[in-house]
């Protein structure tokens, strides 16, 4: 399971934070850089970083993040917005591992296999869950190529994506 993690911190050693997250198997979602001045003068900038991690890896994130004089809070998200971010990384560490193009149905068996989180949910009686899985996937690699995330293309009349190589 993975976790939606806020930093705050300077931007002193920052990319030391940054390459522990990627080392960890993490993803940085967003970077806002705060400045602060007073009048004129520049006194400080403040970064605040959205980033989701794998659970287990909390403790080292905040044990780096104490290093670099930040600090780190868990985020309460909404339920749909949370599970879709969680959803998101979960595809792009499937296409990250495989690093070539997948179609829909190679990913929907990877994520089968390496299911952590309940993307797939599994009912034997029921093949309403398979087009509502494949509707689901199909919208996050959606989201993904619309933030450029992966890379789409058209072979044999099928749809594939890799990750954005940019």
């Amino acid at each position: 399971m993975y976790k939606i993690l806020l930093f705050s911190g300077g931007v002193y050693k920052y990319e030391l934070l940054v390459e522990h997250v990627d080392d960890v198997g993490g993803l940085i979602i967003q970077e806002d850089v705060l400045r602060i001045s007073r009048g004129t003068s520049f006194l400080a900038d403040e970064l605040r970083v959205i980033l989701i991690v794998p659970s287990n890896e909390i403790s080292s994130i905040n044990s780096v993040a104490s290093d670099i004089k930040g600090h780190v809070e868990e985020l309460k998200l909404e339920k749909p917005v949370h599970e879709n971010l969680v959803d998101i990384l979960q595809i792009y560490d499937i296409l990250c591992k495989t690093n070539s193009w997948l179609n829909i149905d190679s990913v929907m068996k990877l994520m089968i296999s390496d299911d952590e989180n309940g993307f797939i949910e599994t009912n034997e009686d029921s093949g309403k869950n398979d087009t509502e899985t494949i509707q689901k996937l199909e919208e996050c690699l959606d989201l993904m190529l619309s933030l450029k995330i992966v890379d789409k293309r058209t072979e044999n009349s099928e749809s594939e994506y890799c990750i954005s190589k940019d």
